[in-house]
Order: C-alpha cells, then structure tokens, then sequence
C-alpha cells in the first residue's frame, strides 16, 4: 500500500510531532511505503525523519488558500508517485491536498481537522465543498467532530474520531505498556521549587500572556512559597511573551526556554502541567504530560477533556477568566504531595488509551475501508 501523508509545514508543533511519532510505526517496506509531502517550510521533524531514511519532500510554497500552482504541483506529484491512499492533515493541506488527490483519482483520500476551526462565513462553503471530495474526515476529538458537523461542512457519517498519540515509551516511567508507580515525575523532595511547566507551540491561541500575568498574581499571593514557571516551546509569540516577562520583572521566575528535543526531562522537573488555550483540539503536549506522571491544568474548551477521560487527574479552567486559572493553580499549589502523586498516577494509567499501536490500528482500519 503507497500512502502520502500531506501537512502545511514540519517544523515542531502537535501535527509535526504526530507523524514524527507514527511514521516510523506506519512505514513498512514489504506492505507500506509513506511518502510526506511538506507544502511549506520543513524544518525539525522533517530533517529528523529524513536523517532515518524516511521519504520528505519539502516544497517550499506558500500553502495559503488559494495556491492554483501549488494545487498542481500536488496533483503531477500524485500522478507520479500513484498512492492508493492520501491523507492530509490542517486546513491549508486538506484544501489542496484533497482536491489535488481527487483531480489525480486516488482511490482512498482522507482529510484531517487538526483543532476547532474558526472557519466563518464563505469558508465554511468552500471546507464543505473540498470535503465533499474526501471519503473520510478524522476529526482528533469529539469536540473537533461535534464542532465541523455543527458548522454544515461534513456529515456525521463521514467523521472518524482518532485522538492524537503519544510514544508510551516517551517516559522511561512506562515499559512495554505497563505503568511503573514508583518514580512519578514530580516525586521531589518537599522543600524544592514548586514548578508550573507548560509545553505548547507559542501562538496566540495558547492564552500564555494571560497565563503570565495570573502566576504573577499566583507569586504575591504565597510570598512564602519558591515558585517557578517554565514555558517550553517556539512560534511567533515568544518575543512578545519575553517582553512581557521582563516588563513585569519576572525573568527570575519565568523561563522561555525555546524548542526543547528532550521535554520529557523538564516536565519530571515539574510539579503541575498547565495549558490554558482558547481552545485545543487534542493535545499531544497533555498526553505527554499524563505520560510523565503529571497531575494538569487545562482549558475546559475543545477536546482536553476528553484527554483526561475521567481519571480526574486535572482541573479544566475557563480560559477566558483569569481567575479560574489562578483558583486552578492555587489549588495545586495547595494539595498535598500525595494527592498530587495520586493524580498523576491515574494520569499515567488514563494516557495507555493514546498509544501509538491503537492509532496505527485506528487509521489502517480506514486506510483499507
């Protein structure tokens, strides 16, 4: 079976690290053969990838709706390569990807809602006509699902919902699927810096100015208390979010600390994972955090409930409302050690459900259909 997998870009982000994930598990000489097409720039995960050995066609256009000559580009390169399946992931490769597979008669063509679309007025016309051309659409979340249908552009019958995985073996802390008790992340001693830690792609939509401001409200009120908030991640944002940082005289308290390969490591230097988004679709960056044994903070809107399941391992927060999350963090900051630790136990045993071999088996159920 030759599959093409199409995305936007494949820099770092939770698409990106989707298919760093799976690839590896997809492809399989004897009967895979997955071909990624990056529509714009690549970046870390595509020279990863390409490094294994994997195939990365980086095209370097400009994805914004509409590209013709993009379009077909696509189109002569699907002719060429002949998939049986394609899947495209985000709205810029769902446009032209999809339509660029239909005009080529690709047997199988799948489209990918990435998040909660903001699509209004024409756009909502032109995302039901162009998934009227997919035989599929997997929507990451029952929230992304409940949202596309509810906007008119795809029926009920055509969603498939496959939540976003997360390598198991990301934390040394779970082996083989099974989950190791006795070193949760957070197991510090008593007395060390209480730690906030938040993974996440530096866009608007992820609310961290917000954030910012609340834990400087979160440091006047527990004077008496070492706390710390650690931003990981890369994006447009994060020389505004710098400023800010410094303007408020908290560089001793916040770190940006950029794109980080090895996040596992900072996140068993924390205490409490916290992503307080507009909204999110399905967040890879909680799963991971689950994973590592950490109780969470996360918006209730969009799909991050349903990544918590009903471990009750977090607290959902109104991330419009700065004082949902301050009330959310105090009490974290508030609970025992041992509450916390039994939180993110049930957290670690929750995040079994977002393996990489369910997913794989999720999506070649509809790959073969």
């Amino acid at each position: 079976m030759r599959i093409v997998r199409i995305v936007s870009e494949l820099d770092f982000g939770g698409v990106e690290k989707v298919l760093a994930n799976t690839i590896p598990s997809l492809q399989n000489d004897d009967v895979i053969n997955v071909q990624v097409i990056v529509l714009g720039k690549g970046g870390v995960i595509s020279s990863e990838l390409m490094r294994r050995g994997f195939n990365v066609q980086v095209l370097g256009a400009n994805p914004r709706i509409p590209n013709l000559k993009l379009l077909f580009r696509l189109r002569t390169l699907l002719k060429i390569f002949k998939p049986h399946v394609v899947h495209t992931q985000g709205s810029e490769a769902n446009f032209h990807g999809i339509w660029a597979a239909r005009i080529a008669k690709v047997p199988v063509i799948i489209g990918e809602e990435i998040g909660i679309p903001n699509h209004h007025s024409y756009w909502k016309w032109i995302f039901k006509w162009v998934y009227q051309k997919a035989d599929y659409i997997v929507a990451i979340s029952e929230a992304v699902k409940k949202h596309i249908i509810g906007l008119g552009e795809v029926k009920n019958e055509k969603v498939r919902v496959i939540y976003n995985p997360v390598d198991l073996a990301f934390n040394k802390q779970v082996v083989n699927g099974e989950v190791v008790n006795e070193s949760l992340a957070f197991n510090k001693k008593e007395e060390d810096t209480f730690v906030f830690v938040t993974t996440c792609r530096l866009v608007p939509i992820k609310n961290l100015e917000r954030l910012i401001l609340v834990f400087k409200e979160l440091i006047f009120s527990n004077l008496g208390k070492n706390i710390r908030l650690d931003i990981i991640g890369d994006g447009p944002e994060k020389e505004k979010l710098e400023e800010l940082v410094i303007s408020k005289g908290l560089s001793e308290k916040i770190r940006l600390l950029g794109f980080q390969t090895n996040v596992i490591a900072f996140l068993h230097e924390s205490n409490v994972f916290v992503l307080p988004s507009f909204t999110e679709g399905s967040s890879v960056s909680l799963a991971e955090a689950m994973v590592a044994g950490l109780p969470s903070i996360v918006t209730k809107n969009g799909g991050a409930s349903e990544i918590l399941g009903n471990s009750e391992s977090g607290i959902l927060v109104d991330p419009t409302q700065s004082g949902s999350i301050h009330k959310a963090m105090q009490k974290m900051l508030d609970h025992s050690q041992a509450t916390r630790e039994e939180m993110g136990l049930r957290a670690q045993k929750e995040s079994l459900r977002f393996s990489i071999d369910s997913y794989i088996k999720k999506l070649l159920e509809i790959y073969k259909s």
